[in-house]
């Protein structure tokens, strides 16, 4: 029992001297947790089959969380964070300009990155994954932007290793995302088009994250009955007990109408003024944010129980997790990061 403690300990003031800078710490967290997997794009690797179009091609990356390109199982019980060589913008700039832009090009094109997500289904397997993509493009002129078009697609795959899928099928999507963009700048209608300001791109961009708990400097104590509550940081039960067992799961209680309590498992989560939890089949687990994606560390796999190695580290004010926990005498299950959809409160790859 003291080895456990004094663990405990070592990661609650390794935490402290984070603690000040949150979205730090939460980066922390995720590479202890997991492995690197970098996506080479070879420059030149495709190109237009139209005349030149652009004289130079800006990239701004508006997704929610511009560290990286998605989360997948590594094999065994391990996770990767997937990566570019080089920061989304400064990549995907380099990759458009080297296939679609020349000098002589008589048009400058902004492309915003909103989505470009590697997942897969939390199998831990690495013969089935997903990409999440949309690219919006923007012709630029004197007197702003002019909207384009877009391609916001999911393409599921598999039967190779992540990495090498991804190296072909990013360029293939770009090309297709590049296709359209010269079908609707060969069609040469702009002028009739409304033009916009870059800072109302932004603006409209970073609407998806006005909601209250995005900003919350102080998070309300309470049960949430739904996702709603939880954007809003207003959980609409302010008593519960929470039961820990020894292996450090946490059982949630709240009072029935004559004020006994009882386990639920029918809530979304709750708050306990420092740390977020939410509920999947029926615990709970921490949700901590990078930018404004929300994640979790969670579960969705079970096993026989074979060897049990924990491994602790620190999630937000006070908290931590060990990566492995019995949830039984005879069945364990393995944490992993998962994404939470916000606005439908639900947990995805």
């Amino acid at each position: 029992m003291k080895p456990y403690i004094l663990t405990v300990i070592f990661f609650c003031a390794v935490f402290q001297v984070l603690a000040q800078e949150p979205d730090a710490s939460a980066q922390q967290f995720i590479r202890k947790k997991c492995g690197t997997l970098h996506v080479h794009l070879p420059l030149g690797q495709n190109g237009q089959r139209y005349p030149v179009l652009f004289d130079s091609i800006q990239v701004v990356d508006l997704r929610r969380d511009t560290s990286r390109i998605g989360l997948i199982g590594s094999g065994g019980r391990s996770q990767e964070e997937v990566l570019l060589y080089r920061p989304v913008a400064t990549q995907v700039t380099a990759y458009l300009n080297a296939g679609y832009s020349r000098p002589y090009g008589s048009r400058r094109l902004l492309v915003a990155v909103k989505d470009l997500w590697i997942s897969d289904p939390g199998t831990y397997q690495e013969s089935a994954w997903n990409v999440a993509f949309r690219f919006e493009a923007y012709v630029k002129t004197e007197g702003g932007y002019i909207p384009l078009t877009y391609l916001d697609t999911l393409v599921q795959a598999g039967g190779k290793k992540s990495g090498d899928m991804a190296a072909r099928y990013l360029p293939e999507l770009m090309a297709i995302f590049m296709d359209k963009v010269a079908t609707h700048v060969m069609d040469d209608d702009l002028p009739a088009k409304r033009v916009v300001s870059y800072n109302q791109i932004d603006s409209f961009s970073r609407t998806r994250f006005r909601y209250p708990m995005d900003t919350a400097t102080f998070l309300v104590k309470g049960v949430y009955a739904s996702a709603r509550e939880f954007r809003n940081n207003a959980p609409s039960r302010p008593t519960y007990e929470i039961s820990t067992d020894k292996s450090g799961n946490k059982a949630l209680r709240i009072p029935d109408e004559n004020g006994q309590f009882y386990y639920t498992h029918t809530v979304w989560g709750f708050c306990d003024g420092k740390q977020v939890y939410v509920m999947m089949d029926g615990n709970v687990f921490p949700v901590f944010i990078v930018y404004h994606q929300w994640y979790v560390l969670g579960s969705k796999d079970y096993r026989n129980k074979q060897l049990w190695l924990p491994v602790i580290l620190p999630l937000g004010a006070g908290a931590f997790i060990s990566g492995t926990t019995d949830i039984s005498d005879h069945v364990v299950r393995t944490l992993r990061l998962f994404r939470l959809d916000e606005r439908s409160g639900r947990v995805i790859e």
